[in-house]
């Protein structure tokens, strides 16, 4: 009975990530996981339960995975669910140690709970970083949708994941506490609860759009026909006519015919509460934004949507296209620049994933997944590599062993991505620099933004066609939890969805669909101020961990034995 109970908590868990949300079930589930470590009989027992509450959490949580296994021909689809079983039990090892030594360590429910709390921190921190990392979903995560999210830019998500596991301690004391003590001292953490919520909903101070036009453009091309060679002039052509027609629109906005329009030159200062690099006399667009264009952006008629329009005099605009939208080597292919570049401005900016080449020592090339920044006339401007690479996707690991066994890539292309050097702050001439994250590398916190050189927004470039339904949303979410944390703006492009401009606070601003073809037109949200996570990063997390330890052996040494089953067995 307890192991089907320990499954069905971590699905229920599970299901307050996104792209569900109900995270009272979240706290339900992890409320059930506290009992069930509390009242184990011994230290494998409680290991056990653990894991198999997180196979439950992992393998309906990341069920998208299975998905990605449909788009090549080399391996099995079916191979998928193995894959998404196998990758599930291998991170509930990260919950069933915790649970094991805590059953081990301690005997008292009290301590127990403290212990479970203390371990729980270095354990997904691990997770993040063991044989690559894999940092997806960490359990502050089913905050999202309230208040509390905010104290991210304090604690992390590493803090909001204590948060949430001391919560659902307060509740099952509250609820089934073996004593009048514990039934208090819940009341007391659930409280505690309500009012740092509300202490979150207080930290967001509303500032209005300040920053040149931006463009997001999300092609709704689908991983089927991502890879076809024969389309790929046609899908270059999509991203450019898109983007033509946006800059259009971005001309309109600037002519003095338009009525709903709030476009003045401001001095920065002027502006309280916001720390921007951004130089003085920016523009300012006001207003509430509706659907996809940002206030005083009016569409343009059908006869004035295409390039002619972007010939009108308009600001300098910041172009963003998804992961791997550039299929020719742009580096060593003139003609491919500046077709791509045809429809902008000298002063415009785009930036656009595609494929970077390099040299080995033996002369051979390397190819890296890039993010380059062009300006109009085809000048490269910068590069960025992916550093953090998706294992099967971009590389295999252990080649020499996998690969005699059928295992291979799941796209196409035999050869493996070379590392990046990790997070890089890029100079845009005209523009607010910016820390470029591609994929689900935007999925690990303190490794998004040079932390000597603060950027002033970050850009996630990313192919989420690959994902599923739950994929996406999920990442959406990494994306909005880096944000809190950073007090930067996140900028998200994808080919078929979610394509989304963030602010500071995580707040989805704008945004598209999963499989909408559309563009984003709006300005780039301010940064705010450095968060106390950026200056501290997890110090107070470690502090709050080391103390609860403390107090979990001092309480069970010195504390009365009570009975070996505090709550009543499940």
């Amino acid at each position: 009975m307890s192991s089907l109970l320990a499954l069905a908590a971590g699905a229920a868990v599970a299901v307050a990530f996104a792209p569900l949300n109900l995270w009272p079930l979240g706290l339900a589930g992890l409320a059930i996981f506290v009992q069930l470590v509390a009242g184990a009989g011994s230290g494998w027992q409680a290991a056990g339960r653990g894991w198999l509450f997180g196979v439950g959490m992992f393998a309906v949580s990341l069920n998208w995975i299975a998905t990605a296994f449909t788009f090549q021909a080399k391996m099995p689809a079916a191979l998928g669910w193995v894959a998404v079983v196998g990758l599930a039990c291998y991170l509930a090892l990260f919950v069933a140690v915790p649970a094991g030594l805590t059953a081990r360590l301690v005997k008292k429910p009290l301590s127990r709970a403290l212990l479970l709390l203390a371990l729980w921190a270095p354990a997904e921190a691990l997770r993040g970083t063991l044989l690559t990392g894999f940092a997806w979903n960490p359990l502050g995560a089913l905050w999202l949708e309230t208040p509390m999210v905010q104290l991210a830019s304090v604690v992390g998500s590493a803090g909001l994941s204590l948060l949430a596991l001391a919560t659902a301690t307060g509740l099952l004391w509250l609820l089934r506490g073996p004593s009048r003590r514990l039934r208090l001292g819940g009341a007391g953490v659930v409280a505690g609860t309500g009012l740092l919520a509300l202490t979150g909903s207080g930290m967001i101070v509303e500032s209005e759009f300040i920053g040149a036009p931006l463009v997001v453009v999300q092609p709704g091309i689908g991983q089927g026909e991502r890879y076809d060679a024969a389309a790929a002039e046609r899908h270059l052509q999509t991203y450019v006519s898109m983007t033509r027609a946006a800059l259009g629109q971005v001309a309109r906005a600037g002519q003095p015919v338009l009525q709903n329009a709030d476009v003045a030159q401001r001095q920065l200062t002027e502006t309280e509460g916001v720390t921007s690099p951004l130089p003085p006399s920016a523009d300012k667009v006001t207003g509430a934004m509706p659907n996809k264009v940002a206030p005083g952006i009016a569409n343009p008629a059908p006869e004035q949507a295409g390039g002619g329009l972007a010939l009108l005099p308009r600001k300098p605009t910041l172009i963003l296209w998804p992961e791997g939208a550039i299929d020719d080597l742009i580096e060593i292919d003139a003609d491919a620049r500046a077709r791509i570049t045809a429809g902008l401005s000298a002063t415009d900016m785009l930036l656009a994933g595609g494929t970077g080449v390099t040299r080995g020592r033996d002369g051979r090339p390397r190819y890296a997944n890039s993010l380059f920044v062009l300006s109009g006339g085809g000048r490269i401007v910068a590069r960025y590599d992916k550093a953090h690479l998706v294992p099967l996707g971009e590389y295999v690991p252990w080649r020499d062993w996998l690969e005699p066994l059928g295992i291979a890539r799941l796209v196409p292309g035999d050869f493996d991505f070379q590392h990046g050097p990790g997070p890089r702050t890029l100079e845009l001439p005209g523009f607010t620099a910016v820390s470029p994250m591609i994929c689900y590398e935007i999925a690990f916190p303190q490794a998004v933004s040079d932390p000597n050189n603060r950027p002033g927004w970050i850009a996630n470039v990313s192919n989420d066609a690959w994902f599923g339904a739950w994929g996406p949303p999920q990442h959406l979410a990494q994306a909005r939890l880096r944000a809190i944390e950073e007090g930067l703006a996140i900028v998200r492009a994808t080919p078929t969805g979610i394509s989304a401009v963030i602010d500071g606070y995580g707040r989805v601003q704008v945004s598209l669909a999963q499989g909408e073809k559309d563009v984003i037109i709006t300005a780039l949200p301010p940064p705010l101020p450095e968060t106390l996570f950026d200056r501290l990063g997890l110090y107070p997390v470690v502090v709050t961990a080391l103390l609860a330890a403390f107090a979990a052996l001092l309480i069970d040494r010195r504390t009365p034995p009570s009975p070996p089953r505090p709550f009543r067995t499940i």
